[in-house]
């Protein structure tokens, strides 16, 4: 037989104060349901205007082997004075079409002078980004407007620098270089003055 319970039957205060708050929550969760999904569009158009004004130089490898790799990165190296040029001539935060064409044309002289014997072809325009995360950064695969250097069929992994905001890729020497902290000798109270004791 099953024991009888005491039913409580709450005063109408309560069931009032408890109806309140089931109307808070619900206008709350309404609010958040109808404005996130705006402030979602305001971050996504401000990244937007960033991605327009957003100018970036991509080299890519032949493929992924050793060497063709150490081509990529000799090629990037002599052409970095070129890239640093730019960024540093561009104050107003764009660059002009004349820039970005006499970048284009001294890079393809520079391809032509010294390395004839690498297949390359240099693209601008708006061209295709893949997603990339440096640092805490997430940088989306999109369209941007870009000079791209492909050397050969273009199958290796890349190299590529973005103008505003200036950001580069990090060598990979700089990445693996960590700096070396000094150890600091720790020394405990107690330790040292039962130590003096018997010195």
């Amino acid at each position: 037989m099953l024991n009888e319970y005491k039913i409580i039957r709450l005063p109408k205060r309560n069931i009032l104060l408890a109806f309140a708050r089931l109307v808070l929550i619900a206008v709350a969760l309404q609010l958040c349901i109808l404005y996130i999904p705006l402030l979602v569009g305001f971050a996504k158009e401000a990244s937007n205007h960033e991605q327009e004004n957003d100018f970036r130089i991509r080299v890519i490898a032949n493929s992924n082997t050793t060497k063709d790799q150490l081509e990529k990165e000799q090629l990037v190296q002599n052409l970095k004075p070129y890239f640093k040029q730019v960024v540093a001539s561009a104050g107003a935060k764009t660059v002009d079409n004349e820039k970005i064409l006499s970048l284009k044309q001294e890079i393809e002289a520079e391809i032509k002078e010294n390395y004839p014997q690498l297949h390359t072809q240099v693209v601008l325009g708006d061209n295709l980004f893949p997603p990339k995360r440096q640092n805490a950064v997430l940088y989306p695969q999109n369209l941007y407007h870009s000079i791209v250097v492909k050397i050969g069929d273009a199958r290796g992994d890349n190299w590529w620098c973005s103008v505003f905001p200036s950001i580069c890729e990090p060598d990979k020497e700089e990445q693996n270089v960590e700096p070396k902290e000094e150890k600091e000798h720790v020394t405990f109270f107690i330790w040292e003055w039962i130590k003096g004791f018997f010195e």
